[in-house]
């Protein structure tokens, strides 16, 4: 059961629910995220890093499938953190904060160990013999993506913390509005006409109009698409977040379509199969309008139904919540370059794929839990990984209420922590 929270904002005369199954979510999309990057040694979806010499048909369809709503999850919980963080720090506070978080371990990391993963690409795919101090040096030749250009200007997977950190500050103005009271009960009367049985249905209409014109007018060409989406729907997620966390009406909506979700999310999905099987047969045009219709609905269908059964079932506080949510953030800096320094050797084995894929899962992920621990520990590491800096970490300290307003490690759905 979720509990009303009594103390309200300074600045506020309303009261939220402590959504606990904000932070499960976050977890489970990350372990999601994980599994993804590890399939992709097997799938033909595309090149990427290190590929296996034997690919498979059941990794494509997992890739796919996990693409089309691992990355959205996050942006959607970060629109919604943004709403409760700003009922309790100003727009300055939020956007210090942000820069420090996200910033920070983005910057750092494509200095450190991101260009292990290019460097690791290129002797994979035959673009390099020798060691990587030999190789370091034209890791700052040319743009990543950009022919045979090294320098991973985006981060590889830390793009998510480039663009979430472009969204928040780019939207900022607009949010820090409407979070005051007197401009939310404006924003109530649109929200409120969103609550409508069915209407949530409509939501992915911006976002299937976005999809298809920029891949039937070749605009992907100049609007960067990172994780299966353009940036420019991920803009459309954050706000869809914040809109979900500004009207307590919309829970229970949600609540009310994840059994219809649920349905929806697996009839697209077989319709995804279907199209991607014969997409030869379809041609370019009408295989590009049945992906973009499915491909936003099964997503979108996935999304509610997530947070349906997490709002029902995961709206749970305990120990193992508040450990796991805080290592988010670290896990998710580093799991990538743990999976493919892992995997590059892995692959190289003379065993059956399948061994090879969970010897990868399973090493790796004992690898990422084990130095995330470390970095838990550790002030200077956490702040290199976007973590808070905290007193006392290897002492227990009397419980503090504090502003918590990280993205992945501690946004919650109030942003903020009250004594247990």
């Amino acid at each position: 059961m979720s509990e009303i929270i009594e103390e309200k904002s300074p600045a506020s005369n309303r009261a939220f629910d402590r959504r606990y199954d904000l932070d499960w979510l976050r977890i489970i999309g990350i372990l999601l995220v994980f599994v993804f990057h590890c399939t992709r040694f097997f799938d033909s979806a595309s090149d990427w890093h290190v590929k296996n010499d034997i690919l498979s048909k059941t990794a494509t369809l997992l890739v796919y499938y996990l693409g089309g709503f691992g990355m959205p999850i996050f942006f959607i919980i970060a629109g919604m953190g943004t709403f409760f963080a700003l009922r309790f720090v100003t727009g300055k506070q939020y956007a210090l904060s942000r820069v420090i978080r996200l910033l920070v371990p983005f910057m750092i990391g494509m200095f450190s160990h991101i260009p292990i993963q290019v460097y690791l690409e290129r002797v994979s795919h035959g673009d390099f013999t020798g060691t990587f101090f030999e190789w370091f040096p034209q890791y700052f030749q040319g743009g990543y993506g950009y022919g045979d250009g090294n320098f991973a200007f985006l981060g590889l997977h830390l793009w998510f913390l480039a663009v979430l950190l472009v969204i928040s500050l780019l939207l900022l103005p607009g949010a820090v509005y409407f979070s005051k009271d007197k401009n939310l009960d404006r924003l109530d009367k649109f929200t409120n006409f969103l609550n409508k049985p069915g209407i949530l249905y409509l939501f992915p209409i911006p976002i299937i109009l976005i999809e298809f014109v920029i891949r039937i007018t070749g605009a992907d060409k100049y609007i960067y698409t990172l994780g299966g989406w353009s940036i420019l729907t991920y803009f459309v997620y954050f706000i869809y977040g914040y809109l979900f966390a500004s009207n307590l009406k919309f829970k229970k909506t949600i609540e009310k379509h994840g059994i219809p979700a649920l349905i929806t999310a697996i009839l697209t999905g077989v319709g995804l199969y279907f199209s991607f099987t014969y997409q030869v047969q379809l041609g370019e045009t009408l295989f590009v309008v049945l992906v973009s219709l499915l491909g936003v609905f099964y997503s979108w269908s996935c999304l509610l139904a997530l947070f349906a059964m997490g709002s029902k079932f995961l709206n749970r506080n305990n120990r193992a919540r508040k450990f796991l949510n805080e290592l988010v953030m670290p896990f998710y800096v580093m799991h990538q370059t743990v999976i493919v320094v892992i995997g590059f050797f892995i692959v190289q084995l003379s065993i059956n794929y399948i061994g090879k894929y969970f010897i990868i899962l399973s090493t790796s992920f004992a690898v990422c839990v084990l130095l995330t621990i470390i970095i838990k520990y550790i002030n200077p590491l956490r702040f290199i990984f976007g973590m808070r800096w905290k007193k006392g970490l290897l002492r227990r300290t009397k419980k503090e209420k504090v502003i918590e307003t990280e993205l992945l490690s501690d946004e919650t759905s109030n942003s903020k922590t009250y004594n247990q």
